[in-house]
């Protein structure tokens, strides 16, 4: 099946520089979820249709075997289907047609939409779905022996048209042979007025078929909660908390303890073993392992390239950045850790410091097994503490510096105490 995504619009209800497409839900670009949606219902033929910051889509999407048109200037979604079947022609004879802010598609659903056309036989159709709350969604128009007739948008629906609760998806299913010279007319009448501003609009497909007497449908496919699009921030933002629900009923059905789910955050891809205890006010960002048996929080902050092995506690505002923590560490207090590996059984004290950056360049810190790292301390990367090794409260290893097993360092900058001295 070959599958046209439309992502070029500004998405001006954004009010953001950022492509509407590239805002992310739990960590993931809106785009990412839904060219992963669409791939698993076997369509083999992807084209996205790009404009504004095209640059930007193609950098976050990075390599693929995705194609792409661009529609420039953007001027409506039946110009950016036109786009892509021009520069792109499909390699199936009907094509689905996904608008890019659906993050929230279900496979299980689109397999049946695109079933249900095919069964059909209709040249043209549309998803559609009955809800509670209509606004800002195009509503389908049917007539009194209840064929679709039109889609009208929110803006140019009267009081009657306002009440209809049965909404376009914004999913679509055409044949190439009979829409192709369709939306070419149709693109040059409204694109051909003097108003430089005027936009082709897809929907406007529906009306034009119905007076050429051509086959549409709208089918029903989807109740309230699935396919939810998001138009604005706010919707961003409710989209997000759907997500976020479904990720922590997964991960609290999987045995892990989330002790306050609304004042935690969990992005997707993450990985929680049984047992672990999440606390409230504590961040996971996208990627981050975590063993089981585990105490996180509260006011945690893990980001993206973070494992974290078993029996680990990382206790209040304590934030862990590309870097792994190995069996029994302890991290409880007040302490940053980037591009660090702990060994197993080391502690990390309060306000322990890795300073991996140095305006330029990040490098790496090896922490050995046991090892332990006074309160106020700072090891500036790259460096390596030994086994066993203690880092005295409030020194400073400088970079490069080697802190052989079981020594004791002291002092700014941190110097060794005693060779043989080990913890007790």
């Amino acid at each position: 099946m070959s599958t046209i995504i439309l992502a070029a619009g500004r998405g001006s209800r954004m009010k953001s520089d950022l492509p509407k497409v590239l805002h992310q839900i739990l960590g993931i670009p809106m785009i990412e979820l839904v060219t992963e949606k669409v791939s698993q219902v076997g369509s083999d033929d992807l084209t996205l249709v790009l404009g504004h910051g095209a640059d930007q889509v193609q950098r976050a999407l990075g390599e693929t075997s995705i194609r792409s048109a661009i529609q420039d200037p953007q001027r409506g979604t039946a110009d950016a289907v036109l786009a892509a079947l021009l520069q792109q022609p499909p390699v199936h004879p009907d094509v689905l047609v996904v608008n890019g802010d659906l993050p929230d598609l279900d496979p299980e659903l689109l397999t049946r939409f695109v079933a249900d056309h095919r069964s059909g036989g209709a040249a043209f159709s549309v998803a559609s779905a009955r809800v509670a709350d209509p606004q800002g969604m195009g509503r389908i128009v049917r007539n009194d022996r209840g064929d679709f007739v039109a889609i009208v948008e929110q803006q140019d629906a009267d009081e009657v048209v306002g009440r209809i609760d049965e909404v376009n998806l914004g999913l679509y299913m055409l044949q190439v042979d009979t829409l192709l010279p369709l939306l070419e007319e149709m693109v040059s009448q409204d694109l051909s007025v003097a108003d430089p501003a005027a936009e082709s609009y897809l929907t406007r497909v529906v009306e034009v078929m119905v007076q050429k007497s051509l086959s549409v449908a709208a089918i029903p496919v989807a109740a309230d909660r699935q396919f939810l699009q998001v138009n604005d921030r706010r919707g961003l933002a409710r989209v997000s908390r759907v997500f976020q629900d479904r990720l922590q009923e997964q991960l609290l059905d999987a045995g892990v303890t989330i002790v306050d789910p609304l004042t935690t955050w969990i992005e997707l891809g993450v990985e929680i073993g049984s047992d672990t205890v999440i606390h409230p006010q504590t961040v996971i960002r996208r990627g981050v392992q975590v063993g089981r048996h585990c105490e996180i929080g509260p006011f945690a902050h893990l980001r993206g390239g973070t494992v974290i092995e078993d029996d680990v506690k990382v206790g209040d505002f304590v934030e862990i950045n590309r870097s792994h923590l190995e069996c029994g560490v302890r991290a409880k207090h007040l302490a940053y850790l980037g591009d660090a590996r702990v060994g197993s059984g080391a502690n990390i004290g309060a306000g322990a410091v890795i300073a991996n950056y140095d305006g330029t360049h990040k490098s790496s810190t090896v922490i050995g097994e046991r090892a332990f790292i006074g309160s106020g301390s700072v090891i500036v990367a790259p460096g390596e503490i030994g086994s066993d090794a203690v880092v005295g409260a409030g020194a400073v290893v400088p970079p490069g510096k080697i802190v052989e097993p079981g020594t004791v360092v002291i002092g700014v900058p941190a110097r060794k105490l005693n060779q043989n001295k080990t913890r007790s």
